[in-house]
């Protein structure tokens, strides 16, 4: 399996330590309106990352299938000969 990292650069993490921190001090300073809207912001985005971690489960299911060698892939010219052949067999059998 492979697994890039991606660093970041120093300054990126004071920004987000920054950004963090002004976050902090503004729902702590914001009303119940506001709060509720933040509250419901962030169950959103809850809701999204585990669409990401599925899509990346299955990313990752397709990729040992391949290296296992239980699929093929195929290129861009195979597929398209096999759809236009398909295509043909269904056209045939409408008529």
């Amino acid at each position: 399996m492979i697994k890039f990292v991606i660093y970041k650069p120093r300054y990126e993490y004071f920004s987000e330590y920054r950004h963090k921190k002004k976050s902090k001090k503004s729902i702590d300073k914001a009303d119940d309106t506001t709060v509720k809207m933040i509250l419901a912001m962030l169950e959103v985005h809850k809701k999204e990352s585990g669409k990401e971690s599925a899509f990346e489960k299955e990313i990752e299911r397709r990729f040992q299938e391949y290296e296992e060698g239980k699929i093929m892939p195929l290129t861009l010219d195979e597929l398209e000969t096999r759809v236009r052949k398909s295509h043909k067999e269904r056209m045939k059998k409408i008529k």
